[in-house]
C-alpha cells in the first residue's frame, strides 16, 4: 500500500490501462471535421474581426481629417 497525501491507496483501487480495455469516445470526439454550425461561427468571427479593424482604421482617418 502507498500513502499519498495522507490517504491509503489499496491495490484494488488502482486502475491499470491495459490494451484489452477499449477506450470509449463520445460521438463529438470521433468527429474530425467541423460541423456546419462551427464553420458558420468561424466565418462570422473572422468577418467581424476584419470589419472591426477596417472600421477602426476608417474612423481614425476621419478623426485625423477633422483636425
Amino acid at each position: 500500500m502507498e500513502t499519498v497525501e495522507g490517504q491509503i491507496i489499496e491495490e484494488k483501487d488502482i486502475i491499470y490501462d491495459t490494451p484489452e480495455q477499449p477506450k470509449k469516445e463520445c460521438k463529438t470526439c470521433k468527429r474530425k471535421t467541423l460541423s456546419k454550425t462551427h464553420w458558420f461561427m468561424v466565418v462570422s468571427s473572422v468577418y467581424l474581426l476584419f470589419a472591426s479593424i477596417y472600421g477602426t482604421i476608417k474612423l481614425i482617418k476621419e478623426l485625423i481629417n477633422l483636425f
